[in-house]
This record gives C-alpha cells, structure tokens and sequence, in this order.
C-alpha cells in the first residue's frame, strides 16, 4: 500500500476503522479511550465534546474548531469480515491553510499504531485501503 499523500486532494477524506488489538470489547469503553488518544495525538481538548448514545450501544464523539473537524463512531461492528476487528469509524478532517488532510490522516495514523493497542485501516474516499497495521486480505 503507498502513502497518504498519493490519496489526497481537495475534498479528500481519509476513513479510519479501528479496533481493539487485544482485550474484551465495550463499545462506550472503547469510543472514551479512543478519543481521549485521538485528542492527544491532535493536541486539541476534546472536554467538550463527549460522546453520546447512540443506536443499539453505539456512540457518537465529534469536535470542530478553525484547524480541525473530528467525528467518531462506534459500535459493535460488521460481523463476518474484517470490519469486525475495526468497528469504530473515524474521521478527522484538516481545515487549517497549513496542514493538508492527508498530513493529519498520517500523523494520526502513525500514532494510533505506535500506541500498539489498537488494529487500525485507513481508506481513501474511493473506498481501497491505503494502509493498515495487521492483514486485511486482498478481497477489496
């Protein structure tokens, strides 16, 4: 797979799934500690914006300000393919003149890897993954 900069562009978006590399799952568990860390890694506060219940246990997590747009979903996931390892859905959009979304995307990314608790695949808009950090197969 290549490099986040080949996927983007204006108006491209990059499509996060990530999931637990090990442990049980909780899905409202899971969407606090995912956030808090996405927070980190963005070095925004995302005290205000907590998420909230969804359908079927499912959680909503979004924040924006003038840099930056971040939305997380979470639930339990698409059982039968490799969506069952990754159900939590993110997206983190750049709205800053200086940082290209693919520059978050990959920054956010690499750090979600290097934490080493989290299975993590990255999509570009047209649906083919770009990277991941465990096997995904070849059925895209």
């Amino acid at each position: 797979m290549g490099t986040f900069e080949a996927h983007g562009g204006v108006k491209k978006d990059f499509d996060f799934n990530v999931g637990l590399a090990e442990g049980d799952w909780d899905a409202k568990r899971f969407g606090d500690r995912l956030w808090a860390d996405v927070a980190r890694i963005l070095e925004v506060s995302f005290e205000d914006s907590p998420g909230e219940p969804g359908d079927a246990g499912s959680h909503r997590y979004w924040f924006e300000n003038d840099s930056i747009s971040v939305s997380l979903y979470v639930d339990d996931g698409e059982p039968g393919w490799v969506f069952e390892k990754v159900p939590a859905m993110l997206t983190a959009r750049s709205r800053s003149e200086s940082v290209e979304t693919w520059q978050l995307a990959e920054k956010l990314y690499d750090r979600l890897v290097a934490i080493g608790s989290y299975l993590v695949v990255v999509f570009a808009d047209d649906g083919m993954p770009i990277d991941a950090n465990f096997d995904i197969g070849d059925d895209w």
